[in-house]
């Protein structure tokens, strides 16, 4: 891709400086003595001396800070890693890390004897205090055969987390773990179990304590649970809902037991009236009964992801979703059912996401329901604007004044006509030459004229833009606050399809824009690598940034409908 980034000429504060040149030597002497890493000797002999400079010289809150850089910078180079053991994780933890700080990561491991290092190095070091953590983010496992020794070691380690809040424990857990951890972590809020496919109903129940003299106080202090690519099925995802009164989000793969899942949640609504503390949740509808009962269920829902073919919302009235604020629909073959959401409760929604709905999208009348969207995303449909023959029935003025962020891909724009005078050929050969929309007025056009507060904008490209337009766009509404723009056009044919789009708008971009940092893809654009040369000479705060373009493919498949859908929350691990 093809992008215009400022340059940075503002140097890093001397605290920063000194931090990392400090940081960079200490793995360059690390990397030195792996292979001393046997017998322990050299490495503790480092620790020593680098624990009394630490102890007197760097404040606690620096030296947590300065463990958590090195970090960082060994992710950055885990590409150059060689076949040396051990990896230079377990060396950096092994000389740095304390039970005192509150924050841990532990990336992906592939030895067994590193693994088995970093966990007894643990267990050691909060024997007999514990540790001080709050966060511990578990990534080791390549998957969940485990060893027997790394399951024994994996369990005495959590028996030493007492403080925990947020806990990441990806592909080893199963239901001893989660009974250690609803015993010990008295005050754990977040537990993400990500492919731990030994996670079962049993252990949900064991984590709970249901089957206890009293369950354990993780029912009172739980906030978000996810158990997605788990063992666990509706009856333990139920048993969550029920049992945590305080559960705000509960993660889970929506597979085959979301329908039995809902039907119980439905149910129970039917019967006793029972509502849940829920903020987020996704549910496909397939009636109105049913859409009614669940979404009674959640009176205090903030983001509602709704994927159904009915044509309207039934009986739900704007009290049933009074607080909602994020709006993800889907899947939709009636307008009508997207035109009650937005009445309904527009005003109130700053994030409206739509993807792959069977109708075609008025924008305007997106921008008139809703007056305070932040956050605009269409994926996969076609958009378009009221056509100039039908007299437009509400003001236009103060469409999507609010709106900072604009995502649009694979997008069709209904070109909406124009006047006679305005009109003039296309030219294949010469796509720049085209001075008006001769295709007409879009979508894209509508929102960069009416946003004033865009930040950020990363949409699919149109013919129907061209200089002349984003120049008149520019005179109305200046972009002032844009930092990232990014007009693409994906397309599944070996050619790229060009936006007619010239060095003219970089540079009118560039004079109108003062807080833009990003501005691509001009591999799409009307721009010749020789002109982006010219560009980085004639504007001095850009430089021009090219790697490698990689064509973005159209597929069908499942996995490239997870990569960008905005329903299906598919987290990338």
């Amino acid at each position: 891709m093809s992008f215009l980034r400022p340059v940075k000429l503002q140097p890093m504060r001397l605290e920063v400086a000194a931090s990392q040149a400090w940081t960079q030597f200490v793995l360059t002497v690390l990397r030195k003595h792996r292979h001393f890493f046997a017998d322990h000797a050299c490495l503790r002999t480092i620790r020593t001396k680098l624990g009394e400079y630490i102890k007197f010289k760097v404040p606690p809150s620096v030296e947590e800070e300065l463990f958590h850089h090195g970090s960082m910078l060994l992710k950055k180079e885990v590409w150059n890693e060689d076949d040396l053991s051990p990896d230079m994780f377990v060396l950096y933890m092994f000389v740095f890390y304390k039970p005192q700080m509150k924050h841990l990561e532990i990336p992906g491991l592939t030895r067994h004897a590193d693994k088995v290092t970093v966990l007894d190095l643990l267990y050691n070091l909060g024997a007999q205090h514990g540790h001080l953590l709050e966060t511990v983010k578990i990534k080791m496992f390549e998957n969940h055969k485990i060893s027997i020794e790394e399951n024994y070691l994996t369990k005495r380690v959590l028996r030493g987390f007492m403080e925990l809040k947020t806990l990441v424990l990806w592909k080893a857990a199963d239901d001893a773990m989660l009974q250690i951890i609803g015993i010990t972590c008295k005050n754990l809020e977040s537990i993400d179990l990500w492919k731990s496919s030994k996670v079962t109903d049993l252990g949900i129940r064991m984590f709970l304590g249901l089957d206890a003299q009293n369950n354990t106080r993780l029912c009172k202090t739980l906030q978000k649970v996810m158990i997605k690519d788990t063992s666990v099925t509706d009856i333990g995802a139920y048993d969550l809902l029920l049992n945590c009164p305080n559960l705000e989000n509960l993660e889970f793969s929506h597979g085959s037991f979301m329908k039995k899942f809902l039907d119980t949640i439905e149910e129970s609504y039917v019967r006793t009236h029972r509502t849940f503390s829920l903020k987020t949740m996704f549910f496909p509808v397939l009636t109105s009964d049913s859409m009614y009962s669940v979404i009674k269920s959640f009176p205090k829902l903030e983001e509602l992801s709704l994927w159904t073919s009915l044509s309207s919302l039934g009986e739900i009235k704007q009290s049933d979703l009074a607080e909602v604020r994020t709006l993800k629909v889907g899947g939709l073959n009636y307008s009508s059912i997207l035109s009650d959401l937005n009445k309904l409760i527009g005003s109130q929604i700053t994030t409206l996401k739509i993807e792959t709905v069977h109708f075609d999208i008025n924008i305007d009348n997106i921008g008139q329901d809703c007056p305070n969207v932040e956050e605009l995303s269409i994926i996969n449909a076609r958009i378009g604007v009221t056509p100039p023959s039908e007299k437009q029935p509400f003001s236009t003025a103060n469409m999507f004044s609010k709106l900072r962020k604009l995502y649009f891909f694979l997008v069709h724009y209904l070109n909406g006509p124009i006047q006679q005078e305005n009109r003039a050929p296309n030219s294949v050969s010469n796509p720049t030459g085209v001075q008006h929309p001769a295709t007409g007025y879009t979508a894209l056009h509508a929102i960069l004229k009416y946003g004033f507060q865009l930040e950020a904008v990363q949409v699919t490209g149109t013919p129907a833009l061209t200089d002349s337009c984003l120049e008149a766009i520019l005179a109305k509404n200046p972009l002032s606050n844009l930092r990232r723009l990014v007009i693409s056009n994906p397309s599944s044919q070996e050619q790229m399809v060009v936006v007619p789009l010239t060095t003219r708008s970089v540079i009118a971009l560039h004079k109108s824009c003062p807080h833009l940092q990003c501005l691509g893809d001009l591999r799409h654009w009307a721009v010749t690598p020789a002109q982006r040369g010219n560009i980085t000479r004639q504007v001095t705060p850009l430089f021009l940034q090219q790697n490698i373009w990689t064509k973005v493919k159209i597929s069908a498949t499942r996995s490239a409908l997870k990569s960008s859908s905005v329903l299906y929350q598919t987290a990338v691990h």
